[in-house]
């Protein structure tokens, strides 16, 4: 039984509404793409205003490059036979300016583990189109470990096994679709997720142990092959690098970020597992997304100890630079044995705290018996607006109270806006009413169920365990 109250998200019926962050960045003279994502009846009629020279629109596709650095203002329209959506965005186009808000996307590993396939990754990818997710602002498709066999090729870089018969035609098809795609490699001489026909599988060094590094998994190796495989993903068309390691250090960090941005591709960079605390100003300043925490696996505990590993990152957060949550852990996930163990409130309260928090959204699941509620988990345009908001401002507490059995936290987000956002969440393990004070008499609404509340200035609720609720706070003039 679920207690909260979610809206059903059904993003081809009504008006139009497009579902994209208030800005978008790219480098000049480098491969742009942008779908626009728009819910509403189907057909629905694009249109952009101001694009610059060398974007053109087709299919609510933006494609091309643009050559001038600048901030161009575009003026996006939808229109279909029940109305018509316009939208303002900033495309901000300066080197190695991407990411500027939170991915949004999918990975592979939690949904098929190293038994991943160019097959699976392209039929999810068209999943993604046709259950309309895309059309809330999920932009990528990313490939987790499991892609590799040895090196070879015309850039002496990491080949895929047979799995993967034609990367480059993997990525053509997702990018046919307006998205971007993602690949997984590691600075260790072996990378995790070994498929299980093969002994090991090679990452970006090779030679003897480095002594200077952990030993880690084999270590890191004194012959450097970033440039190698960097040239070799330029050529296959991938956009995003997920660089797995521990403990993670900016000098193998640092080493791989300057091949990337060399590349004639933009690539967003995720720097994982263990991306400690005591270089935060390196991840901060450097990377798309960094994480240092638990892998999820889709049970309770787990996600406190997620919870857990939060707290010295919680301020870190700025433009086109995210700590990282993990992927989801909701849904049909061939790499829990168990199935996902979470309730229906508990799988809501997860995805709350991603998209509070301002972490990476993303999605790990076989989408091929995707229910009306995951969708709607997944496709809440008012939840998922707070993860993008462009104040990029952190979730501060605002509230803590535990007492036995007894757990809320609370916390506050202020938003572009003006406005701010509030969650609350029942950690514990009983059922009871917590009350939490506004600055003011403020207009209230409920963004899971999109509900507008009576006006107040305090939040009285009773909550079961494991539930989330946010709500935006407007405060009268």
């Amino acid at each position: 039984m679920r207690y909260t109250e979610i809206a059903i998200s059904k993003p081809f019926e009504g008006a139009p509404k497009i579902n994209l962050p208030d800005i978008f960045g790219a480098s000049p003279n480098k491969p742009f793409i942008l779908k626009i994502a728009v819910t509403g009846e189907r057909p629905i009629k694009y249109s952009a205003d101001n694009l610059p020279d060398g974007l053109v629109l087709e299919n609510g596709i933006i494609t091309g490059s643009v050559a001038e650095e600048g901030i161009y203002p575009i003026v996006l329209k939808a229109e279909n036979a029940m109305g018509k959506a316009t939208k303002t965005i900033n495309f901000e186009i300066k080197e190695n300016c991407v990411l500027l808000t939170p991915l949004m996307g999918f990975t592979s590993w939690n949904a098929y583990g190293s038994d991943v396939s160019q097959e699976k990754m392209e039929h999810t990818a068209k999943l993604m189109i046709d259950s309309g997710i895309c059309e809330y602002g999920y932009s990528y498709i990313n490939t987790d470990s499991g892609w590799q066999k040895e090196y070879g090729g015309k850039y002496d870089a990491i080949m895929p096994n047979e799995k993967f018969p034609d990367m480059k035609k993997m990525c053509d098809t997702i990018h046919s679709y307006g998205l971007k795609c993602g690949i997984y490699s590691t600075p260790m001489l072996e990378a995790w997720g070994c498929p299980k026909e093969f002994k090991s599988i090679p990452g970006c060094t090779q030679g003897e142990p480095n002594e200077l590094f952990a030993y880690t998994n084999t270590g890191i190796g004194v012959i450097r092959k970033e440039k190698n495989n960097v040239q070799q993903w330029t050529e296959w068309g991938f956009d995003y690098l997920k660089y797995d390691w521990s403990p993670c250090d900016p000098y193998n960090a640092e080493l791989m970020r300057r091949e990337l941005i060399a590349s004639t591709r933009d690539f967003g960079f995720c720097v994982t597992v263990a991306a400690r605390p005591e270089y935060t100003h390196y991840w901060s300043k450097y990377c798309n997304s960094y994480r240092n925490g638990v892998d999820t696996h889709g049970y309770w505990q787990n996600f406190i100890d997620l919870y857990g590993c939060y707290k010295n990152f919680i301020t870190s957060m700025n433009k086109g630079h995210f700590f990282d949550l993990d992927m989801l852990d909701i849904g049909d996930c061939d790499l829990f044995a168990e199935g996902c163990q979470y309730t229906e409130d508990e799988q809501i309260l997860v995805y709350s705290f991603r998209a509070f928090m301002g972490s990476p959204i993303q999605i790990s699941c076989k989408l091929d018996n995707l229910t009306e509620f995951q969708l709607s988990v997944y496709c809440n345009e008012e939840i998922i607006a707070l993860n993008q908001d462009i104040a990029f401002k952190s979730a501060k507490p605002m509230l803590m109270v535990q007492d036995g059995e007894k757990c809320f936290h609370a916390y506050k987000r202020k938003l572009h806006d003006g406005s701010y956002a509030v969650m609350i969440m029942n950690l514990g393990e009983v059922a009871d009413r917590i009350q939490v004070y506004l600055d003011e008499c403020s207009s209230v609404r409920d963004l899971w169920a999109k509900k507008d509340l009576n006006k107040t200035d305090v939040l009285d609720l009773t909550m079961k365990p494991h539930t989330v609720r946010i709500f935006k706070i407007t405060e009268d003039n």
